[in-house]
C-alpha cells in the first residue's frame, strides 16, 4: 500500500479574505454610495431642506448701511415679516427669483406686513445698483460680508423668512416663489 497525500488539504490558503481586507471593502461601498447619491441629488431636492440650527431662533442681527445710503435694521421692523434675500447678479437663481421677490415687495406693501432686504453675496455694489435699476426692487440691499456667515449660508440664492415676533420661521435654499412665502404668511396668520 502506498501512501499518498493530498496536497491540496495541506497547502496553505493563500486566497481568503481578513477581517482588515473585509473592512476595507466595506468602508469602500459606504464611500461609493455615498457619492453616488450626492452626485444624483438635484438642486432641487435642497430647495426644501432645512437649517436647524436657525429655525424657530432669534434671527441674527441684519443692519447697517444700504447701498442706496439708508440705513436698516432688523429689530426695526418687530411685528412685521421680514424676508432676507441672500444673492449675486452672477447667480442664475438669484436672476430667475427677481421677479418673484418684486411681488413679494409690492404685496408686503400692499398689506403693510411684510419688509424685504437682501444681502450682497461676494458681487461688485455697482453692479448690484444696475442690477436694481433693470429689474425692480426698492427694498434694502446690504453689502455686509458678516451677515452671510451668521446666518451659515452655504450657497445663493438663500432665503430667510423672519416672523414679526423674530424668530426664523423658514428657510428655502434655492429660488424663492412669492406664492409659497405668500401662502406660508396667510396661513400663519
Amino acid at each position: 500500500m502506498t501512501d499518498t497525500v493530498d496536497h491540496e488539504a495541506t497547502a496553505p490558503i493563500t486566497g481568503g479574505l481578513g477581517p482588515a481586507r473585509k473592512a476595507a471593502i466595506v468602508v469602500g461601498a459606504v464611500i461609493v454610495a455615498m457619492i453616488g447619491l450626492f452626485l444624483v441629488s438635484s438642486p432641487e431636492d435642497s430647495h426644501d431642506r432645512e437649517v436647524t440650527d436657525l429655525l424657530r431662533q432669534r434671527a441674527p442681527e441684519v443692519s447697517g448701511l444700504a447701498i442706496d445710503g439708508r440705513t436698516f435694521d432688523i429689530d426695526d421692523h418687530r411685528g412685521q415679516w421680514v424676508l432676507v434675500n441672500f444673492f449675486a447678479t452672477w447667480c442664475p437663481g438669484c436672476v430667475n427669483e427677481h421677479p418673484d421677490l418684486v411681488e413679494l415687495e409690492a404685496w408686503g406693501i400692499e398689506n403693510n406686513n411684510l419688509e424685504l432686504v437682501s444681502v450682497v453675496f461676494n458681487d461688485p455694489v455697482d453692479q448690484v445698483e444696475l442690477f436694481f435699476q433693470q429689474r425692480g426692487g426698492t427694498w434694502p440691499v446690504l453689502n455686509s460680508p458678516q451677515v452671510p456667515i451668521e446666518f451659515e449660508v452655504a450657497q445663493i440664492p438663500e432665503t430667510f423668512l423672519v416672523s414679526p415676533a423674530g424668530q426664523v420661521v423658514l428657510h428655502v435654499q434655492g429660488e424663492v416663489r412669492s406664492g409659497d412665502i405668500i401662502d406660508f404668511i396667510e396661513a400663519s396668520t
